[in-house]
C-alpha cells in the first residue's frame, strides 16, 4: 500500500498580546489566514482536512475548503489545546505575582499543573486517543490544522518519547504557520509511520 501523508500545520499566530491561549478562542489576522491558505494549497497535495474546533484553526479550515470544494473536512473537539486554567488568555504582562507559577509549569508541565488546568497527562491521552482513532480511519493524504501542544502530543505518540520530559515542549520548535510531514503505511494489520520533517515553516 502506498504511503498516506499526514500533515500537522500549527495555525497562524494569533492576535492580542502575548498569553498563554489554550482554550482562549483567539483570532488570526485575515491576511495571514488568506496567505496561509495560498501557501498550504501550492505546497502540499491531500484530500481531506481535520481541525481543531478553535477560530484560529477552523477558519483557516473554512477557507480551504471555499478554494477547493472537493476537500472533505471533519472537526475533530480533541484536537484542541490544552485548557490552561485561571491562566488561560491572560495576557503575560498581566500576571504580575502569579509569574512564578506559570515558570515552574514550563519547567516541569507534567509536575506543576497551572491552577484550575487540564493536566498534562490528561491533555495527552485525550489527543492520544484521538490520534489513534484518526490514524486506523484514515484512507487520504490529510491535513490536521492544529496547536502547537496537540501537534507535540502526536509527535511524542509516535516516537514514542516521554511526553512528561520538559525539554519536549522547551527545547522541541513548533512554530506558528509550521507544518510537520508524517508518512503512515499499513501491512498486515499494523500501522508503521516515518517522520519526514518537523516544524517547518510555510513558505
Amino acid at each position: 500500500m502506498n504511503p498516506i501523508n499526514i500533515y500537522l500545520l500549527r495555525h497562524g499566530q494569533t492576535l492580542g498580546p502575548a498569553a498563554l491561549n489554550g482554550k482562549t478562542d483567539v483570532s488570526v489576522a485575515t491576511p495571514i489566514q488568506y496567505a496561509m491558505r495560498d501557501s498550504v494549497m501550492a505546497t502540499y497535495q491531500f484530500q481531506h482536512v481535520l481541525t481543531s474546533p478553535l477560530t484560529r484553526c477552523k477558519a483557516l479550515a473554512d477557507l480551504l475548503v471555499e478554494r477547493d470544494p472537493h476537500l472533505t473536512l471533519s472537526e475533530i473537539d480533541a484536537l484542541r489545546e490544552l485548557d490552561f486554567g485561571h491562566y488561560d488568555g491572560v495576557a503575560y504582562d498581566s500576571l504580575g505575582d502569579d509569574w512564578p507559577k506559570l515558570e515552574a509549569f514550563w519547567k516541569a508541565p507534567a509536575q506543576n499543573t497551572l491552577p484550575g488546568a487540564e493536566p498534562l497527562d490528561l491533555g495527552f491521552a485525550r489527543v492520544a486517543t484521538a490520534w489513534q482513532h484518526i490514524v486506523h480511519s484514515m484512507e487520504k493524504d490529510t491535513l490536521i490544522i492544529a496547536h502547537g501542544g496537540t501537534i507535540r502530543f502526536i509527535l511524542a505518540d509516535v516516537l514514542g518519547v516521554d511526553w512528561r520530559n520538559p525539554r519536549w515542549y522547551s527545547t522541541l520548535s513548533i512554530g506558528n504557520q509550521s507544518v510537520t510531514h508524517i508518512q503512515m503505511t499499513r501491512h498486515q494489520q499494523q500501522v508503521f509511520f516515518q517522520v519526514k520533517s518537523v516544524g517547518v515553516t510555510l513558505p
